[in-house]
């Protein structure tokens, strides 16, 4: 686990450097969503990318009968709650660390925004999403809203595969 932490900070630094892989935006998003994605912190936009480029090579892969728009589309906003206060790789490495050593604990300050935006992340986006006109897509909502929930509590391959991949990234 240790190692998988120092790969995402790698990742994060790194990511700094990189040109946005707009690619995948243009084929899963349209230009109000686009917008929405761009609210995004520049490593949190790299994320949402290899989160879906990962999402896809695992539906083709396992060969799971889900929608390739739709898995692309939530795939890229499933962090949008994260815009709402940028954190800092150093922020970001410190409430990892701080989550871990007091194993969940520091999550009762989420009256400081670092610490509500780490933990409360995906209900601020299914807030986002509902105030932009989303209120209807009622699966890319819960997926946004779900996607650290635990696992085994739905019966939805869209979010597990969001799921699983997002933790690997």
């Amino acid at each position: 686990m240790a190692l998988y932490r120092v790969k995402q900070f790698i990742w994060g630094f790194t990511s700094l450097f990189k040109k946005i892989d707009s690619t995948y935006l243009t084929k899963f998003l349209n230009e109000e969503e686009i917008k929405i994605f761009n609210t995004l912190k520049h490593n949190d936009k790299h994320h949402c990318i290899r989160v879906c480029k990962d999402s896809i090579k695992m539906r083709n892969d396992l060969d799971i009968n889900v929608d390739m728009y739709k898995l692309g589309r939530a795939a890229l906003l499933h962090d949008v709650g994260k815009s709402v206060k940028h954190l800092s790789l150093i922020e970001k490495s410190t409430l990892v660390l701080l989550d871990k050593f007091t194993k969940g604990k520091i999550k009762k300050y989420n009256n400081i925004k670092q610490v509500d935006v780490y933990y409360n992340h995906p209900k601020i986006g299914l807030d986002i999403l509902k105030h932009n006109g989303f209120e209807h897509d009622k699966e890319l909502l819960n997926i946004v809203r779900y996607h650290h929930s635990r696992i085994d509590k739905f019966d939805n391959d869209m979010l597990k595969i969001i799921k699983t991949c997002d933790d690997k990234n």
